[in-house]
């Protein structure tokens, strides 16, 4: 069974798709004994029953079973390999010797083929079993002669617990990244389609089913668009086949990912502040795997300008004074020590007694001397990591790190604040209070104005933008005041720092505000049909307006059809049908749509309130009371006179209204369109 079972998973495997398997076994000469028993036929074990004489047919029959001078009554052939499998067919290649009288029957669980009468000559007998499934029996009888086995086909589908999906694999390397990470995974299979979760859960299929937890990809790969935070994603490989599902394991990372942040050279160590330890544009960061095993791993720091790098900020070490020295602690709180003789680190949660207390000492060029116990960290040109070594192993190819004191971002403050809406612009100005200041060759835009602003240096903290003249707008719209890249200094405690634009604020833009237009509210130019109009269909009206108009969604403000003198509304619909013009101004077409054409003959009133339409500036399009007479000839039937016995009434939203016997009785119907005896009235 084991034997079988490994070769049906990698025939699966080889498969393009989960779609229907074929097993065959075509028979050799000694593949059956007279004594029975268990025997493998293609790697599938079989049960065989004890016959009197089994043989080789050299004409092409295959097995022979029995023979003129020895009849074998019966043979079977059965297996169970296969029962949690769905079987589709069974084909048996067998045949009776000249004069035989020999029968084959074919079964599968509970389900039975008719009895194939055998012929001379080698043949195909294939029983569509219907999706069966259980033990597999093939039999046969005989009272006279031979007969021949040549060949066993079995279609199925295997069942899931029996196919293998890889597990995904992800492309993107394990490691701490800056401010942003995009991540594949993939499939081996590109028949499967993949599964994921971002929060840590398990990934399931029948979660994405149900539409909870669980994203589905669009194909066997997937790729995470700019993780911007730490994040756990876990993803499996789903494979399926009608109701069958196949699933591969859960494959599981972890990507660190980790603001920029500046650092400044640091001399000296202030206890409980975080410090970057760099060497060669590269960074020490914290362990990110289950265990250290010996070096710290690195990440690139990127040196700004002569007064400060930038790197990520788990790149910072809390260093803080203890007896004897100084503890450091990683960015998760764990304890960096020394281990044993090793020139490694590891890492623990509570300190530890031994290899946990750190001496630092800076040179004249600002190298740092971070020791325990004799053992120093060096940074390794040649293998680009750190450890900590003794004396005696530190060679040429070994550096000292340099120290550099983590700090914020410094904050500055714009005036109008993000996200004002005003109806003019005159100016901005961008206050810091660590100091500010402005390049030679500063510029500021504001996206579509083409409006120039002067830079002044209001004080040693505040730059103020004055527009050459106020930025007003017909329209609504939103302003993105935009600055170059690095344009506007920051100077705290010396840095000279550029604000970083691109990576902090959003790319190159600076601040946004919301514009009021200043245009006067739309009108309703043209309406269709007119009002007053007479109509054989009442569908839609078309209103027409000098620009851009939007539907309220205020219950209150709802438009109202109803026939003349009846509360009963129609139902309708606010649908845009086209836009004519370009940008924010230009004729705009939209409609109300009437769920039902209206038919029946009539006069109806259309009531659009105030405030229903709106301008793309917000203000209120005025209302109108529209009146419009629908006249055909078969609108309306008079089912009122004639042979009818009784009346039912129904509202056109099919309430049950009235019941009578009586035709006086519809007279206390009020005015409007009704259901009566399964028509469609209009009552005036």
């Amino acid at each position: 069974m084991k034997k079988f079972l490994l070769s049906l998973f990698c025939l699966v495997l080889m498969a393009a798709n989960v779609s229907a398997e074929t097993y065959t076994h075509t028979f050799k000469s000694g593949d059956l004994a007279t004594e029975g028993g268990t025997v493998t036929l293609s790697d599938i074990e079989w049960n065989a029953t004890a016959t009197g004489y089994i043989g080789w047919n050299n004409n092409g029959k295959g097995i022979q079973i029995g023979k003129a001078a020895e009849v074998c009554p019966s043979y079977t052939l059965s297996t169970s390999a296969l029962a949690e499998c769905t079987i589709k067919s069974i084909t048996v290649n067998s045949s009776t010797a000249s004069g035989g009288d020999a029968k084959l029957t074919i079964k599968v669980g509970d389900k039975t083929s008719d009895t194939y009468e055998l012929v001379t000559g080698n043949t195909a007998y294939t029983f569509n079993c219907s999706d069966a499934s259980g033990e597999i029996s093939i039999s046969w009888e005989a009272t006279v002669k031979a007969y021949y086995i040549s060949s066993i086909t079995i279609e199925y589908t295997p069942a899931a617990g029996m196919v293998t999906v890889a597990k995904p694999e992800f492309k993107t390397p394990v490691a701490v990244y800056a401010d942003k990470v995009q991540v594949t995974a993939e499939s081996a299979d590109q028949s499967t389609v993949l599964y994921y979760t971002l929060d840590g859960t398990e990934p399931s299929y029948e979660d994405y089913v149900n539409e909870t937890g669980t994203t589905k990809c669009s194909k066997y790969y997937v790729m995470y668009f700019n993780l911007t935070e730490t994040t756990t994603i876990k993803v499996i490989a789903v494979k399926t086949d009608g109701d069958a599902v196949f699933k591969s394991a859960v494959a599981e990372q972890t990507y660190i990912v980790s603001r920029t942040m500046p650092y400044i050279p640091a001399s000296d160590i202030k206890s409980g502040r975080k410090y970057a330890i760099v060497a060669a544009d590269s960074a020490a960061t914290y362990f990110y795997g289950e265990k250290a095993y010996g070096y710290l791993p690195t990440i690139a720091a990127r040196s700004a300008n002569g007064n400060y790098i930038e790197t990520v900020e788990c790149a910072g070490f809390t260093f803080t004074a203890v007896d004897g020295g100084y503890t450091i602690q990683d960015e998760l709180g764990r304890y960096v020590y020394r281990t044993g003789t090793h020139n490694s680190f590891n890492y623990a949660a509570e300190k530890p007694a031994e290899g946990a207390v750190w001496s630092v000492s800076t040179d004249s060029e600002g190298n740092a001397a971070i020791s325990c116990d004799g053992y120093t960290i060096h940074y390794s040109t040649k293998y680009e990591t750190y450890g900590c070594y003794p004396a005696e192993m530190i060679t040429e190819e070994h550096v000292l790190p340099k120290l550099y004191m983590q700090r914020e971002y410094p904050t500055f403050t714009v005036t109008p604040a993000k996200g004002s809406t005003f109806s003019e612009l005159k100016s901005l100005s961008v206050t810091c209070e660590e100091g500010i200041a402005a390049t030679s060759d500063l510029k500021i835009s504001i996206q579509g104005i083409s409006t120039a602003f002067e830079v002044s240096q209001t004080d040693s903290n505040t730059l103020t933008f004055t527009a050459a003249s106020p930025i007003t707008s017909f329209n609504n719209m939103e302003l993105n005041v935009n600055i170059a890249a690095g344009d506007i200094m920051l100077n705290p405690e010396g840095m000279n720092m550029a604000i970083p634009v691109p990576a902090k604020y959003g790319m190159r833009t600076l601040v946004k505000y919301n514009l009021v237009g200043n245009a006067p509210a739309a009108t309703i130019k043209k309406i269709t049909p007119a009002d007053g109009s007479t109509v054989e269909q009442l569908s839609y009206v078309l209103f027409t307006f000098s620009y851009y108009p939007t539907e309220s969604e205020d219950e209150a403000l709802q438009p109202r059809l109803h026939a003349e003198g009846s509360d009963e509304l129609i139902a309708v619909e606010y649908t845009t049908m086209k836009e004519d013009g370009s940008g924010h101004v230009g004729m705009m077409e939209a409609a109300l749509k009437v769920t039902e054409p209206i038919t029946a003959n009539g006069t109806y009133i259309l009531e659009v309130p105030t405030g229903y339409f709106r301008d793309a500036n917000g203000k209120d399009i005025a209302g109108v009371t529209l009146k419009y007479t629908v006249k055909n000839d078969t609108a309306i039937e008079d089912i009122i006179a004639g042979d009818s016995n009784s009346w039912t009434v129904y509202s056109t939203t099919g309430v049950k209204i009235l019941e009578t016997k009586e035709a006086t009785g519809l007279g206390a119907l009020k005015p409007g369109i009704y259901i009566i005896n399964a028509k469609k009235v209009l009552v005036k």
